[in-house]
């Protein structure tokens, strides 16, 4: 499931999501940046970082992965909230 949207998305947001990861390459995560914050296209993020157009997606649907967990943890708390305060 597609959760994260180019060129939409925060800095801190997608950095906070890092730490979810065991992402160690500094290029793949500079890939994913400039496409998730700066809106670059795919091929463009991947190619000004020198990933390998397969390594960028498999951590573009990982970080997707992580992103569609945090906002199920989010609805989840938010019914949580609303029950406590109805």
């Amino acid at each position: 499931m597609k959760v994260l949207v180019r060129g939409v998305e925060s800095e801190s947001r997608v950095t906070l999501m890092f730490k979810l990861t065991r992402l160690d390459s500094e290029n793949v995560k500079s890939a994913l940046m400039d496409y998730l914050v700066k809106g670059y296209e795919p091929n463009e993020a991947a190619l000004l970082n020198g990933v390998k157009q397969q390594n960028f997606n498999r951590a573009l649907k990982r970080l997707n992965d992580i992103a569609s967990i945090v906002e199920d943890i989010k609805t989840h708390d938010w019914e949580r909230f609303k029950k406590a305060n109805c």
